[in-house]
């Protein structure tokens, strides 16, 4: 699965000036947890990818916070936000 990789891909991004990255990569993750939420799994592979994904989303949220809270979000991302 793609999503164990773009919370280190988003750190990267971040320290390389990409402010707006954050913001994309959490709807996407966002979209992908939602989409496996609506999944019956259980105690199989797919399960396992599944929690792994929430601790992926969970650590892309962080990155996402501590941008915003210094202040370094676009000023397009933040009227997107504000709709």
């Amino acid at each position: 699965m793609l999503s164990y990789d773009l919370p280190r891909y988003v750190v990267n991004r971040v320290t390389a000036g990409d402010y707006d990255c954050p913001r994309k990569v959490l709807n996407f993750l966002t979209d992908l947890h939602a989409s496996f939420r609506m999944l019956n799994l259980r105690n199989d592979f797919l399960r396992k990818k599944f929690d792994g994904m929430k601790y992926d989303l969970r650590r892309v949220e962080e990155v996402y916070y501590d941008v915003k809270i210094r202040g370094l979000v676009p000023e397009e991302s933040k009227q997107e936000a504000a709709q």
